[in-house]
């Protein structure tokens, strides 16, 4: 059959291939390969992701997003075959991804002017490729202040002109709305620009910059038409940070801006005879709102 993005029927598959279901394939993954590189040279040689041919009930097709503390790579099937895109970021950049929920992995700084090795963002369809070449569109955005008119200024009754009034208009241009390949372009222009003007000098600044910037997708319940009144209100329902060098964990859910840290290293994932599986609720069923009156009584 066709890969998860469907098209054409994939070529048959060699002998010793692993066939993982693409709605069970994060978990076998989490569970079966340590790092990005084993992944790509000893594991997708020999691994199918079986799926439907055809896109889900929602309308989306399927992509993977894959990350340890040296690589962020993409993995998707287009027409039957298997496609693993390299999507390392920059190292002193966040490197973001977005999909119903947005994720982000801030990484430790270097000295040293930052330089993006690639996009380092991610979000649903169209296929990774698409997003790349549509960030072409864009060019015209500056980091700069806009001083385009200043060759063609003329006195009027208010003033010189045409000139920046106010702030912001560099990102003139900067897509607004919800859609996959807005947010795409949102997260990559604005990322480049803070990490260009403003590297984060520690972690707690590489983290403040990606909760800022995870802000700007966030999606309120509502706010995005749905197709049928069947298939519901599409939502940021969690959010995510992911630090696997510092083998940190941190999640929000859609009704707190609390975060809540969860430090892996501490953790034994050795498996026990008998042993249960351990989670955690995404949200503690608070907004997250600290009352400080007392402390000014």
């Amino acid at each position: 059959g066709g890969g998860p993005n469907g098209g054409a029927p994939a070529a048959p598959a060699p002998a010793g291939t692993s066939r993982v279901c693409f709605a069970a394939f994060t978990a076998w993954l989490l569970g079966n390969v340590a790092t990005v590189r084993e992944l790509r040279e000893e594991v997708l040689p020999r691994l199918r992701v079986v799926g439907p041919v055809v896109p889900l009930p929602s309308g989306d097709l399927l992509h993977w997003t894959i990350d340890d503390e040296r690589e962020h790579v993409v993995l998707e099937y287009l027409d039957g075959e298997m496609r693993l895109h390299n999507n390392t970021a920059a190292r002193r950049s966040p490197c973001l991804s977005t999909r119903l929920r947005a994720a982000a992995r801030p990484l430790p700084t270097r000295p040293g002017p930052p330089r993006a090795r690639q996009v380092g963002a991610f979000t649903n369809d169209p296929d990774f490729t698409w997003h790349l070449r549509n960030l072409n569109n864009f060019a015209n955005l500056s980091p700069d202040w806009p001083k385009g008119g200043e060759r063609i200024t003329v006195q009027s009754e208010v003033g010189a002109l045409p000139h920046a009034v106010g702030h912001g208009f560099n990102l003139l241009g900067l897509p607004g709305d919800a859609s996959p390949p807005s947010r795409f372009v949102r997260l990559f222009f604005q990322r480049q620009y803070a990490v260009l003007r403003a590297p984060p000098a520690s972690l707690n600044e590489s983290l403040s910059l990606a909760i800022g910037l995870l802000s700007s997708v966030f999606i309120s319940q509502g706010t995005v038409a749905s197709a049928s009144p069947a298939a519901g209100f599409e939502l940021t329902q969690y959010s995510v940070l992911k630090l696997p060098a510092a083998r940190q964990f941190l999640f929000r859910d859609y009704a707190s801006p609390r975060w809540r840290r969860v430090r892996l290293g501490e953790l034994d994932f050795a498996p026990r005879a008998g042993a249960s599986a351990r989670s955690l609720p995404v949200g503690d069923g608070t907004l997250g709102v600290e009352d400080v009156t007392a402390k000014l009584g």
